[in-house]
């Protein structure tokens, strides 16, 4: 055999050993790269130990309400934070047959309109807020009612803080809308920030009796709402110079109808 032939097949073989090389190279970054969106993907995905019988990523709360993982991740920044208060509080969950649940870290997410919870350092929610008669977190109290659904409106969906409850009941009705900066004038004249953030809105929602809720947005509206009593709160409201825009106000005047 010829040394130049002998030469082509030692280059042949190299040439051979070197594409393969780069080819497991390839292969061995591309199995990297799938390794990595795996290990992003799970660490994105809020999981929790289950108990026997239960749902996957669910862990019972009290009969039959489950946790449940969501993505508690904006996909735009937003200034400022969703929740009423940020940090978790002890807090109790009671059904509509009036079981209770143990004490569980809980905080009320206003802009999803959710409550969640927090177990074994994950963020999870329940699964079935409708089974909730109240909410019980941070000296307050909170209702999920079927019976304020009465439109597609956030403002009148959902939770409500029960304020006040009595033969008038007064609730708080919180939400976020999201806003954008998108111009700030000034005497020079130029531009926003050009971010996201969220502004704090609240309606106050009373209810007479068995009555339907109603939204108070004025005396009048108010007045016209109350089956008896009507000329006694309307001259208490004058009297003191009630304004219903403020909350300590308005539970003055619904204390003043639930005395009479």
């Amino acid at each position: 055999m010829s040394i130049i032939y002998k030469r082509n097949i030692y280059l042949c073989s190299i040439i051979s050993t070197n594409q393969n090389y780069t080819t497991m190279k390839k292969t061995f970054a591309f199995l990297v790269f799938l390794l990595s969106i795996n290990i992003s993907f799970s660490q994105n995905l809020k999981t929790v130990n289950v108990p026997m019988g239960a749902r996957v990523e669910s862990t019972e709360i009290i009969d039959g309400v489950s946790t449940h993982n969501y993505s508690d991740k904006s996909s735009i920044p937003i200034n400022g934070i969703p929740y009423l208060k940020e940090e978790f509080q002890s807090g109790i969950i009671e059904l509509a047959d009036g079981k209770k649940s143990d004490e569980v870290l809980l905080r009320y997410n206003i802009s999803k309109d959710i409550f969640e919870i927090l177990r074994n350092n994950d963020t999870l929610t329940l699964n079935r807020p409708f089974a909730v008669k109240y909410v019980y977190l941070d000296d307050k109290v909170y209702i999920f009612n079927p019976r304020f659904l009465k439109n597609s409106e956030r403002r009148q969906n959902g939770y409500f803080e029960l304020r006040i409850s009595g033969d008038f009941s007064l609730y708080i009705k919180r939400w976020k809308n999201l806003s954008y900066d998108s111009f700030a004038a000034n005497y020079k004249g130029g531009g926003g920030t050009k971010e996201y953030f969220y502004v704090d809105k609240k309606n106050f929602v009373g209810k007479i009796a068995d009555g339907d809720p109603f939204i108070i947005s004025s005396p009048r509206s108010l007045l016209s709402k109350l089956d008896k009593h009507q000329s006694e709160v309307k001259s208490f409201i004058k009297k003191n110079k009630i304004k219903l825009k403020k909350e300590s106000d308005l539970v003055k005047v619904v204390e003043y109808y639930n005395s009479l």
